[in-house]
């Protein structure tokens, strides 16, 4: 599967999802992934199908980009007992979706812990976002991957804000790859809206728990272009300098993920159009098959 490809099948099918929230075609909250499309595909396409993730309240994109069966993952959207916030697939490694913040940390230092007990080769790579970082579980998890060299990849997803908490009104040092210094820990950062540079990351990341070099934290700056959850309306909260139109759509015009790796394939002539256009129409029709 290519990047591209993967990329534009997690952003129809949370359009999809979207439209469906709005309709009233989906009970409980749904949080979609809209813009950081970069991410879970740079990430889950380097990883292995032996290995696991674990995911949090906005994590249908990690799911597809590790592989699961974009009608099945639709079908635990719409009737599943968790539904959007708790989508899980044990035959690609998807261990589960937690919508407790910062609560896949510790999980996933269990997992790699039984991975390592076991001498399998596989790591487990957890996903999370900003509003997390500031979470104890977060301190604890690092520190004891750490201490115990587990194979984990922590991913920091910093779209710059959880829910309406601006990262600089609760944070003093907004570089979050910092935060595991002091822990000892492989850490990288990298522009979240570039797959390529994502990719690469993530398997030099690999590489080092691979080698016995201990666990690995990886900080991607993206941006969500919807709101925290579907249907939700923060209009109130731009008065006191919570995003407001023009910046949201300044990222759409000129950062969002799709187009910047659609433009570089056609200025290296990896692609033509009409080849990206024909992507597209595949995709949009299997997405449409989910519903």
């Amino acid at each position: 599967m290519n990047k591209l490809r993967m990329m534009i099948r997690i952003r129809l099918f949370e359009e999809k999802v979207s439209e469906l929230k709005l309709s009233g075609k989906i009970a409980g909250p749904v949080h979609t992934c809209i813009g950081q499309e970069a991410v879970a595909t740079g990430v889950c396409l380097a990883l292995s199908k032996e290995d696991f993730i674990i995911g949090n309240h906005r994590s249908h994109g990690h799911l597809i980009a590790k592989g699961t069966d974009v009608r099945t993952l639709m079908a635990q959207v719409l009737t599943g007992n968790g539904r959007s916030m708790h989508v899980t697939d044990s035959s690609i490694g998807a261990i589960c979706s937690t919508a407790i913040v910062g609560s896949g940390l510790p999980l996933a230092c269990g997992v790699a812990f039984a991975s390592k007990f076991k001498k399998e080769d596989n790591i487990t790579c957890v996903f999370f976002g900003d509003g997390a970082v500031n979470e104890g579980s977060f301190y604890e998890s690092i520190n004891l991957a750490s201490t115990w060299n587990l194979p984990v990849l922590f991913i920091i997803e910093n779209n710059g804000v959880a829910v309406t908490t601006l990262l600089n009104t609760v944070s003093s040092h907004e570089e979050l790859v910092y935060r595991g210094s002091s822990f000892g820990i492989n850490r990288d950062q990298v522009y979240g809206q570039d797959v390529d540079e994502v990719a690469d990351a993530t398997k030099r990341a690999i590489e080092l728990i691979k080698i016995g070099a201990g666990p690995s934290l990886i900080e991607a700056k993206t941006y969500r272009f919807h709101e925290h959850q579907e249907g939700a309306a923060y209009e109130k909260m731009k008065e006191i300098g919570y995003r407001d139109n023009e910046e949201v759509n300044r990222w759409i015009d000129k950062r969002d993920p799709i187009k910047l790796y659609s433009d570089r394939l056609i200025r290296t002539n990896v692609l033509s159009k009409y080849d990206i256009d024909v992507i597209w129409l595949e995709e949009t029709k299997l997405i449409e098959s989910c519903y």
